[in-house]
């Protein structure tokens, strides 16, 4: 299993995960990283280990493949899916990724877990980042 971090990478500003019992690092992503996230992202809004379906598992299992990919570039897609992962594994990871992607947590404590920042409605106006 090809699981090596790839050592060429920032790793100031990557956050580590744990899936399968292992410590993944999850860097900010490239765009062509967010370009492939970004259909995913709505779907998982609100997601939690208690609410999970198998309607949310494929994205959400989308998305932290894509998560992974930056610092782990040899990791395939058929190596990640048979990772003994647990749905806790996968629901704890996911705000990390969406963070590394440059979106934001919002208000989880009211369940709401997250808001991807370019899903906010333009009004034309000039923004500056969520910090």
């Amino acid at each position: 299993m090809t699981l090596e971090r790839d050592e060429s990478i920032d790793f100031a500003t990557a956050r580590l995960v744990q899936l399968a019992g292992r410590d993944f690092t999850v860097a900010p992503l490239s765009l062509r990283q967010i370009l492939a996230i970004a259909d995913y992202v709505p779907k998982l809004s609100g997601i939690t280990a208690e609410n999970l379906s198998g309607e949310r598992l494929l994205p959400l299992a989308e998305v932290l493949w894509h998560g992974l990919r930056r610092a782990h570039p040899a990791l395939t897609h058929d190596e990640f899916l048979d990772l003994p992962i647990t749905i806790a594994e996968l629901v704890g990871a996911l705000p990390v990724v969406i963070e590394q992607a440059g979106g934001r947590r919002v208000n989880a404590a009211a369940g709401e877990m997250l808001a991807a920042s370019a899903s906010t409605p333009s009004t034309g106006a000039r923004s500056s980042p969520t910090l």
